[in-house]
């Protein structure tokens, strides 16, 4: 389904680099509990923070992905001086990467990003893995688990969204949007 006011470029663009916390970025892990084995996927990874949070202390394999290239660049230089080997960092458009092989995906976007990225993680991630959402809960979906944290880093205070595929939405219902072409991606 198209938004007649958002289109992709226009939100793209707009996405800023807001980091999460420490303590914010250790809570959303947490709630995700990737295992060992899994994958953990960061749509928009900035600074790739979540993304060594998920290897070092769960021992996941990460993938970020960041379309900014100096923000592509960083996450992965943390990550490789973090000494985390199963890790890739793609730089490309996080609303056309497959999400299909995400056990965990998570997500600091805005509700313009979230609304243009929900039919993608309807259709195409699979069913278990779990959604965590910063602030901006993704619209439609029920959450399975909602917390409220005061961060110790900036005094504000922050909701996290757990959803989980299958759970939270009811895919029957999903049928409006079939697979477009896919943009290239450049891999580190």
């Amino acid at each position: 389904m198209s938004h007649p006011h958002i289109s992709k470029k226009n939100v793209s663009s707009k996405i800023p680099f807001y980091p999460s916390p420490i303590d914010i970025v250790k809570l959303m892990v947490d709630l995700a509990e990737p295992k060992e084995g899994q994958i953990l996927v960061d749509l928009g990874c900035g600074d790739g923070r979540i993304l060594v949070e998920a290897a070092s202390n769960y021992g996941c394999s990460v993938i970020g992905v960041e379309s900014k290239p100096i923000l592509a660049s960083y996450a992965y230089n943390r990550l490789l001086e973090k000494g985390i080997k199963n890790f890739k960092i793609i730089r490309g458009d996080l609303f056309e990467f497959d999400v299909r092989p995400a056990d965990v995906i998570t997500l600091y976007l805005t509700h313009d990003a979230l609304k243009i990225l929900k039919p993608r993680l309807e259709l195409y991630a699979k069913p278990g893995a779990r959604v965590v959402a910063h602030d901006f809960p993704v619209p439609g979906w029920w959450p399975l688990v909602v917390v409220d944290k005061v961060s110790a880093e900036d005094g504000r205070l922050h909701r996290v969204y757990l959803y989980e595929v299958g759970k939270s939405f009811r895919k029957k219902d999903i049928s409006y949007m079939k697979e477009g072409a896919r943009e290239k991606h450049e891999a580190y």
